[in-house]
This record gives structure tokens, sequence and C-alpha cells, in this order.
């Protein structure tokens, strides 16, 4: 199986171990008149960010960008122990044994030190870019964040990573997805850190002050709601930017803040940037695979977590049991309709390879 497919498919596995969990828990908070099973909703925070979302990005690094810059994915040695250790990793924090943050410094030094290959001229002669030294500082501003919650129990500090993923690598994809706009990456630089320390400042004035700065520089940099892109990215991509402004009100509300930013800007993003790029983290090559993707998932998605800020923010109404499962259907119906039509396309290409390898080596012949 190809890696990047593999690591992504394991991704998707975690997603449900800890998002599960996560919407019985939710719904048992909001008074469900039967009783739930909550027992494994403590590992959510852990599994959601430092296995879903470090798998995901994982994947990126070494698979889809790795072919980009190097002509071809890390070594599998290197993907394997990596994947190994952030599986570990999440099996250790469901069991309540106090090594899981070390093994995730452990895997993000690994990443960071693969990551070093983009700090240098790529295979076809692209020099590193801020978008390079942004990915690379990542890593280490995570590896710390993740030391400290190694000691102290803040867990809305592990946001940092996938959020600052996501500036580091939309300030050059995001120009992809949106149909070759050229993204502003000293702007975008800005805009990183401000948000990262938006985050770790989180319940104070100070805080709403640089996620706002945050937001307001980001989306002048890429000014996403007029781009030419796919109209469903250029949709979902919006909808993300709006979740990040509304997070810096919201902070009144912990849970409002948290999925404002983990549902509403993250996974609109992950919508957005994966139904044109999918090609690239399955690690498909020389054909280029077709998604059409559906409105469904956005849908669910944000009505259920419009329904869960509302009763964070004091509402009430029998129909917001449905927020939390809403959430969860919208995030597994993305990714189920993403594979129904991207899987047999990789299946395709994979019988052709032998075929294509024969044809080259005829033409060299």
């Amino acid at each position: 199986m190809r890696p990047g497919l593999l690591l992504l498919i394991q991704a998707i596995g975690l997603l449900l171990l800890g998002g599960v969990p996560a919407v019985l828990n939710f719904m048992d908070a909001q008074g469900f008149p039967y009783p739930l099973p909550t027992g494994l909703f403590g590992s959510h925070p852990f599994v959601m960010i430092y296995g879903f979302f470090l798998l995901l990005i994982g994947n990126e690094l070494l698979v889809a960008l790795s072919r980009e810059w190097r002509g071809e994915v890390a070594p599998s040695w290197i993907i394997l122990t990596f994947d190994i250790i952030v599986l570990v990793a999440n099996a250790l924090d469901i069991l309540n044994v106090p090594l899981s943050f070390y093994l995730v410094i452990a895997a993000m030094v690994l990443l960071a030190n693969y990551s070093k290959v983009y700090l240098s001229t790529s295979k076809i002669g692209l020099k590193p870019t801020v978008y390079n030294y942004m990915l690379f500082s990542t890593l280490i501003i995570s590896s710390i964040v993740a030391s400290f919650q190694s000691v102290f129990s803040l867990p809305w500090l592990g946001l940092t990573f996938p959020a600052l993923t996501i500036f580091a690598i939309m300030s050059r994809d995001l120009g992809l997805v949106l149909g070759g706009r050229v993204i502003n990456q000293d702007e975008m630089l800005l805009a990183y850190f401000s948000l990262f320390l938006g985050i770790v400042s989180f319940g104070s004035l100070f805080s709403q002050v640089l996620i706002f700065i945050a937001w307001a520089l980001s989306l002048h940099a890429s000014k996403i709601p007029f781009s030419k892109g796919r109209p469903y990215s250029k949709v979902a991509l919006t909808i993300a930017w709006l979740w990040l402004l509304a997070s810096a009100p919201l902070q009144l509300n912990y849970d409002a803040f948290i999925h404002s930013i983990a549902l509403g800007f993250l996974f609109n993003t992950v919508f957005g940037v994966d139904s044109v790029l999918i090609d690239m983290l399955i690690g498909v090559v020389g054909k280029r695979v077709t998604l059409r993707p559906s409105p469904i998932p956005l849908i669910l998605l944000n009505l259920g977590l419009i329904m869960r800020v509302a009763f964070d923010l004091g509402l009430n109404s029998p129909i917001f049991y449905l927020s939390a499962p809403l959430q969860g259907v919208g995030i597994l119906s993305f990714y189920v309709l993403t594979f129904r039509q991207v899987l047999p396309q990789v299946r395709k290409v994979d019988k052709e390879r032998p075929l294509m390898f024969k044809d080259e080596r005829a033409d060299r012949g």
C-alpha cells in the first residue's frame, strides 16, 4: 500500500477513536436523557491533535512535500518509525501511561530532522522561502509545546501544532488551491506569530486581539473570498477563516473557543485543501486524481458547530442534541465520499504503472 494512503487511513482510524467519545461526552453534557459511555473522552484532545493531525501532517511532510521537493517520498524506515511512534503514543495515552507526550516529542524531532531537506535547494533548483522555514519552525515550536504539556495539563496549547502548520502550508499551497494566486508570505509570517501568541495567551484580551490580527493579516495575504479557485474550496476556506475570526470573541467560553478553531477553522481548511490536493497526499504521480466534493460534509459540520456554539452560549433546545453527531457525521462523510472516488482511481493507476515503466524503458532504448 502507498505510504501516503496508509498514513491517511490510520489517521482516519484515530479520528474515529478520538471523535466518537467526544460526541457521546458532549451529548451527555447537554443532558441527554439516556446514559452514554464517556470513559474514553479523557484521551480525546490528545488523539485528535497528536494522533489524527500528527499523522495527517506527517503524511504531508514525508510523502506529498517530500516527493515535490526531494523527488521521492521519505525513506521507508523514517515513515515506518514515525508511524509506530505516533500509534504507540496514542495507545499509551488511552491507557493513561505518562510517556505519551515524550513519544510525541520524539515524532516531532524525527519530522524536524527530516524536514531539514526543505531548507536546502530542491531537486529542480527551487530555493527555500519563508514557507519552508515556517514549516521547520512549527515542528520545533510544537515539540517545545508538547514538552510543556507533558508537565502541565493545558490541552488548548496543542492547537498550536495544527493551526501553525495550516498557516505555514497555506502560505504557499493556498495559492495552488485558489487557482494560482500568489500569497504574501511575509504577511502570512506575521499572521503565523500572531496566531501562536494568541493561542498560548488564551483567556486574555491580549489573546483576542492577536487572533484578530492573525485573521486579518492572513485574509489580506490570501484574499480567499476574491480568488478564482474551485468554488467548493473557496467556500470551505472562507468558512474556515470566518470561524477563525469568531474564535477571538468566543474565548469567553472554553468549549466554543476550542471547537471554533479545531472544527471550524482546521477541518473546513482540510476539506477545502484536500479536495484539490488529494493526489499529492496519497502519493499519486503522473496522473491526476479527480474529486468531485459533496457539499453535504460542509453543511453537516458547520450546522452542527453552529448549534454547539449556540448551546455553549446559553441557548437550549432538544434539537441541539444533534450538534455533536452532525459534526462527526460531517467529518466522516467527507472521507467516506473522498475514498469512494479516489480508491478506484488509485487502483487503476497502480495497474497501469508496470505498463508505464515498460513504455519509459522502451523510449530510453
